[in-house]
């Protein structure tokens, strides 16, 4: 019974099927584009040239490269310069030409910068009480800021020879670095040694520079390898890498926070040694004899 239902079936698709549209076939794009098509011509001549086909031709220089070095790489040199740049906080783009106009003044005439002092402009013939917040004295003040390459170390290797020369003057911090056998002081060593450099560069005073700030971060990428152990088992072993940064000020800015130390201790009110518990008797949960 089943199988005289499914013949008529059969029967009329079979009928159906030459009633229906042949299917394109990929094969006929592909035999078209593979006959035809080439890289360096069009279909149509010089009438529509194929611009990706174009060559342009360079005179290349030849260069030597055993002549090339870091310091004569323009390239390179242009590279750590914008770096350097987007990282050191720029004067010019967060403060205004007259406070800078100011801030000179005023270390001209004290020697050092003193906040909320009168200053006057002798171009302007006008008088100004300046004011600046810490973030501006920071950036108008003369500064070196240094960043070490990638050390392999831990944070905590690098804090213990840190903490034995912050607020060192540089040249004796290289000193008691350079007798000291742990690997970060070679290192540390190595930082200050190139802010002396840049120090001569700007015509910063050697002698009266300081470490003002000193800190070591994690680089981050630390490798990983696998520690084999017994009965089949295995453990992680961690690499850390860190870097050094340090701030270097002149002796403006130490000038500074001594005269800010002692304006503070004048303006701080008297201690009294009076008593000042109340006149009747405070109970207390201990004896007092």
């Amino acid at each position: 019974m089943v199988l005289t239902s499914i013949i008529p079936l059969i029967r009329r698709g079979a009928a159906m099927a030459p009633r229906l549209a042949p299917r394109p076939t990929v094969g006929m794009a592909r035999q078209f584009h593979g006959g035809f098509a080439l890289r360096n011509e069009s279909f149509f001549g010089e009438v529509t040239k194929n611009d990706e086909t174009k060559v342009q031709e360079t005179n290349t220089e030849q260069v030597d490269p055993s002549n090339i070095t870091p310091a004569t790489d323009k390239a390179l040199q242009d590279k750590y310069m914008e770096e350097a740049r987007a990282e050191q906080i720029s004067a010019e783009k967060y403060i205004s030409p007259l406070k800078r106009k100011l801030f000179d003044l005023n270390v001209a005439q004290h020697g050092f910068f003193k906040n909320h002092q009168i200053v006057r402009d002798p171009d302007a013939d006008k008088t100004y009480k300046l004011s600046l917040t810490v973030n501006e004295i920071d950036a108008l003040e003369p500064s070196i800021y240094l960043r070490s390459y990638r050390i392999k170390s831990s944070t905590k290797k690098a804090t213990v020879v840190n903490r034995l020369v912050r607020g060192y003057t540089v040249k004796s911090a290289i000193n008691q670095l350079h007798f000291n056998p742990k690997k970060m002081a070679t290192e540390l060593e190595r930082l200050l040694k190139r802010g002396l450099e840049q120090a001569r560069k700007l015509n910063y005073d050697e002698e009266q520079l300081y470490i003002h700030a000193l800190w070591v971060g994690s680089d981050g990428n630390w490798q990983k390898r696998v520690d084999p152990k017994a009965r089949g088992r295995t453990g992680i072993i961690t690499h850390p890498y860190v870097h050094l940064r340090a701030v270097l000020r002149t002796d403006l800015t130490t000038k500074r926070l001594r005269w800010e130390r002692d304006q503070a201790f004048l303006a701080a009110k008297p201690s009294s040694g009076l008593n000042t518990e109340p006149l009747n008797f405070s109970v207390r949960p201990y004896f007092r004899w």
